[in-house]
């Protein structure tokens, strides 16, 4: 599950002798950095603990050795003067200035990423296109083959929550790349795609359930590539992909093994629960209001499950919330923000998002009817620090739903000290995601490449 944070902001550039220049420093408490390239005129921003990596910024100026510009839907603007040691400037949010001083850097201290796979490569990286079945879609994405004819063992790589790029770009980190780069290098191709409506890849948002549709087209693309054996095509998907994979493996006798990184063993409403849940505790708040918001999401969530995926249901989960409010001490609203309407009014601009197919069908999907028809090779994983997916409750949904497949051929294990990404973490919050210069676990990537050797 990926969690992004907008953040306003808003700048824009002046003249410099030097074509690409960074700057780092701090707004308010977070880390801020800028790549300024004068040759084209961009800007890009950096705010790691925001999850904000090459933001690109609109409307930017050069004049001398100022910039401006802006971000008239977040309304902010930035301005200021930079040389060759600084950058000083003002960064105006909703009208109110904060001042910037940022400093020269030759890169950025929090944009290591030591992993990112650097050519030469040792194999054959290829861009393809391919379309769905009626070609209502088509689809953008890199296979890499191993060096020699083949055929070739292949896994398709399938995106957590979100629209992703092919990589699955997150916080600055590709961790998609890494792994098709670190199995490509052990003699297994990889084919990674952008998820629909992002890069190359045509058409709009779905649900789960149509994804794994997409997916069965990528292996029908692929049993076209004489390099590709058909008969050893499988899937690694992480988070939503660990529910997309099984998805597509017990509707096509092509998929001949699956990797869960973080994939959901329990069902979407009781994930999403127990991550409201684990976050706020990781934040510090106590049990008490912990159990008030646990209260407000088990009705909203339950009232989602029981309405059906067709038409609007914004009406509902209005009612619903209202008949929740009538019902709570004036202590609880406070403490949630609700006493006032303005407060409650900010709850019911959530409803939207949770109007849609695809929000609907994840609070809806129950993994235990799918996972106990699949008997297929299976590998679960989760790292122990996971607060998005939680790794004990997943791990034994995994457990239990293959074992009423009877299923003899799947491993469940727990990596200790991971995130949610498969990060070594020290404070394993979402904001550190971005801070931390791995990218994926060298353990856990072992650890796939020899479980994959052996299917």
């Amino acid at each position: 599950m990926k969690k992004w944070i907008k953040v306003l902001l808003c700048l824009g550039i002046g003249h410099t002798s030097f074509s690409q220049t960074w700057y780092e420093g701090t707004i308010s408490t977070l880390k801020f950095g800028l790549k300024i390239t004068t040759t084209s005129q961009t800007v890009q921003v950096f705010i790691p603990e925001q999850g904000m990596f090459e933001q690109p910024l609109k409307n930017t100026v050069f004049q001398g050795d100022s910039l401006r510009g802006e971000l008239k839907n977040v309304n902010v603007l930035l301005s200021g003067k930079m040389d060759s040691l600084s950058f000083e400037g003002q960064w105006k949010q909703n009208g109110f200035p904060t001042p910037l001083h940022l400093k020269r850097v030759a890169e950025l201290s929090f944009f290591k990423r030591p992993q990112m796979p650097k050519a030469p490569f040792p194999y054959r990286d290829e861009k393809v296109k391919f379309t769905n079945h009626d070609g209502s879609i088509t689809f953008g994405g890199t296979l890499t083959l191993p060096e020699g004819k083949g055929p070739f063992k292949t896994v398709v790589l399938i995106s957590g929550s979100g629209q992703q790029d092919r990589d699955e770009s997150l916080f600055g980190h590709k961790p998609f790349w890494v792994i098709a780069d670190h199995l490509t290098r052990q003699g297994i191709a990889v084919l990674r795609v952008d998820d629909r409506g992002v890069g190359e890849t045509t058409g709009s948002v779905g649900t789960s359930a149509e994804y794994a549709q997409d997916v069965l087209d990528a292996i029908r693309y692929l049993k076209t590539r004489k390099e590709v054996n058909p008969k050893k095509i499988g899937l690694i998907g992480h988070s939503e992909g660990g529910v997309i994979a099984p998805l597509a493996a017990i509707q096509s006798k092509d998929v001949a093994f699956i990797v869960s990184l973080a994939g959901l063993g329990i069902s979407g409403k009781e994930l999403l629960l127990r991550q409201s849940d684990d976050i706020l505790k990781q934040m510090g708040s106590n049990e008490t209001y912990r159990n008030q918001v646990r209260s407000l999401n088990e009705v909203i969530y339950s009232t989602v499950a029981r309405l059906p995926l067709e038409g609007d249901i914004k009406d509902s989960l209005q009612a619903t919330f209202d008949q929740w409010v009538k019902t709570q001490p004036e202590r609880v609203l406070g403490q949630l923000g609700y006493r006032t309407e303005q407060g409650r009014k900010g709850f019911l601009k959530q409803i939207d998002a949770m109007n849609s197919s695809w929000y609907r069908y994840f609070i809806k999907y129950d993994p235990q009817p799918v996972l106990s028809k699949i008997t297929i090779p299976v590998l679960a994983l989760n790292g122990s620090k996971d607060v998005q997916v939680a790794s004990q409750p997943n791990l034994e949904g995994f457990k239990s739903g293959l074992t009423a497949a009877g299923n003899k051929q799947f491993e469940t294990v727990e990596l200790p000290g991971l995130n949610h990404l498969f990060q070594k973490c020290s404070k394993c919050t979402s904001a550190e995601y971005g801070l931390l210069e791995e990218t994926f676990s060298v353990e856990a990537l072992e650890l796939i490449g020899n479980w994959l050797k052996k299917r």
